[in-house]
């Protein structure tokens, strides 16, 4: 749990130098294009980020294995520069971090909310969409990614979490709160 706390402490900053670079440069569109085709190639490639996470190997090498593996993606300079910084100062294994922390700063810059929804069976296409609009009227953004998530033990209903707020529609939820609300009647 502490490795992920910090990580993401230092993961914080470099996001923050990335976004304040696009936003500078007028580059944000190419700059989260260049991130999210990035996060895929570290997704899926276990090797890669095993090689570049290695402090054995030396930084120039680490360079020249990413330049090869990015040359086909077409990257911005900036983001190209950046990647560099990150081997240089050996954050390169910490990408995907950052990346999903800058992915968050371009989403409040275009007012785009990330909820994620839990619900007891598979939601349909319909009801997704109903809740995105409930959503997007609740929260006053402009649009809204679903993180759509299966947990039988709900019972029934859905729960939503935006950030820290939690709005709980489950069948399960609604019996803690009967229970709790028995409990204090009847004592």
């Amino acid at each position: 749990m502490s490795n992920k706390i910090s990580a993401s402490k230092i993961a914080a900053p470099y996001a923050s130098a990335l976004f304040d670079l696009a936003i500078s440069t007028h580059t944000v569109d190419v700059i989260t294009k260049d991130v999210n085709e990035l996060l895929q190639i570290f997704k899926e490639n276990k090797n890669l980020v095993d090689y570049l996470s290695n402090p054995l190997y030396p930084k120039s090498s680490k360079k020249d294995v990413l330049l090869k593996v990015t040359t086909p993606l077409l990257l911005s300079r900036n983001t190209t520069r950046f990647l560099y910084i990150l081997v240089d100062r050996s954050r390169i294994e910490m990408f995907p971090s950052i990346a999903g922390k800058f992915i968050l700063q371009v989403y409040d810059l275009a007012e785009i909310k990330i909820a994620k929804v839990t619900s007891a069976i598979p939601l349909l296409e319909g009801q997704s969409t109903q809740i995105r609009n409930q959503l997007r009227t609740f929260t006053g953004a402009k649009d809204i990614k679903m993180i759509t998530i299966v947990d039988k033990t709900l019972l029934g209903g859905f729960q939503v979490q935006i950030g820290s707020n939690i709005l709980d529609y489950s069948l399960k939820g609604q019996l803690k709160k009967l229970a709790a609300k028995l409990e204090t009647t009847l004592f």
